[in-house]
C-alpha cells in the first residue's frame, strides 16, 4: 500500500502557525524533569487530516490562538466589571465579547456540529452591525470563521489568520501559557494522574516533586478557564481544599 505524500504547509501560513506555537510552548514550559508528560499531552491532539504536513501542530495552533483571544476577552470583561464597580462580569461589555469569553466548549472541540453551532452563536452577536465594524469584533469574526472548519485544507488559512492576529496583539506570557493548558491541559492531567493522585500524609522527595509538577498543571488548567473547580479537582485527583490552596495567591516559601 502506498501513502500519499503530503505537501509542506504554505510558507505564508506556516510562519504564523509555527511562531505562535513556539511562543505558547515557551510560556507553558514544563518543569524540569516533567517534559515527557507535557510532550504526551501535546501528542494526544486529535488526528485530523489537513492534506498537509504538521496537521497536529496546525490544529493545536488554531486552538491555542482561539483560546488566547477568548482568555483576553474574559480578562477584559473582568476589567470592565471592576471599572463599573460591580461583580456582573460583562454587563457593560459588547455582546460579542461576552459570547467569545464563554466559547471554551466549541473552541476545544473538533466535532463539526459543535463547532458550527459555536460559529453561529458568535456570528449572531455582530452579523447585523453596520460597516465599519468595531475593532473588537475582529477576533470574534476570525474565530467564527475558523470554527466553520473541522479539518481538511480549508482549515489552514483561517488558522494562520488566527495565529497572526494573536501575534499582532502580543498577549502576555500568562495568556499564552493559559492557552496551552486550555488546549492540552485535560490530557496533561490524565497523564500525570495515570497512577493515582498525590499520596496522602508525609511524602518523600520523589512524591513531593510529583505533587509540585501536578500543582503546576492544576494552576495552569485553572487559569485556562475550561472547567469548574469541582471538575478540576476530580480530574487532578485532589480535594477542593487542596485545589483552593494550590490556585490561591502564592505565598513566599509556600508548598
Amino acid at each position: 500500500m502506498t501513502t500519499r505524500r503530503l505537501d509542506e504547509l504554505p510558507a505564508e501560513h506556516a510562519a504564523p502557525i509555527l511562531e505562535l506555537l513556539e511562543q505558547v510552548r515557551a510560556a507553558a514550559a514544563a518543569p524540569e524533569g516533567a517534559e515527557d508528560a507535557w510532550a504526551v499531552a501535546e501528542a494526544g491532539q486529535a488526528r485530523i487530516r489537513t492534506g498537509h504536513k504538521a496537521a497536529r501542530r496546525t490544529l493545536s495552533a488554531g486552538q491555542c490562538a482561539a483560546h488566547a483571544l477568548r482568555l483576553t476577552a474574559a480578562r477584559d470583561l473582568a476589567r470592565t466589571a471592576d471599572q463599573a464597580g460591580h461583580a456582573d462580569h460583562g454587563a457593560e461589555a459588547e455582546p460579542w465579547t461576552r459570547a467569545l469569553a464563554q466559547a471554551a466548549g466549541p473552541i476545544g472541540s473538533w466535532d463539526w456540529d459543535e463547532r458550527m453551532q459555536g460559529a453561529l452563536d458568535l456570528r449572531r452577536t455582530f452579523k447585523d452591525l453596520p460597516e465599519p465594524l468595531p475593532a473588537t469584533v475582529r477576533p470574534v469574526r476570525a474565530i467564527a470563521a475558523w470554527l466553520t472548519h473541522a479539518g481538511g485544507a480549508g482549515l489552514i488559512a483561517p488558522t494562520a489568520r488566527l495565529a497572526a492576529l494573536v501575534l499582532d496583539e502580543d498577549p502576555s506570557a500568562e495568556i499564552l501559557a493559559a492557552s496551552w493548558y486550555a488546549t492540552h491541559g485535560v490530557r496533561l492531567l490524565a497523564e500525570l494522574t495515570r497512577e493515582g493522585g498525590p499520596a496522602r500524609g508525609a511524602a518523600d522527595a520523589d512524591e513531593a516533586r510529583r505533587r509540585d509538577v501536578l500543582r503546576t498543571a492544576v494552576r495552569g488548567v485553572h487559569a485556562a478557564r475550561i472547567m469548574s473547580k469541582t471538575d478540576l479537582a476530580a480530574a487532578a485527583g485532589i480535594t477542593r481544599r487542596t485545589l483552593d490552596a494550590w490556585t490561591g495567591p502564592t505565598r513566599t516559601g509556600a508548598r
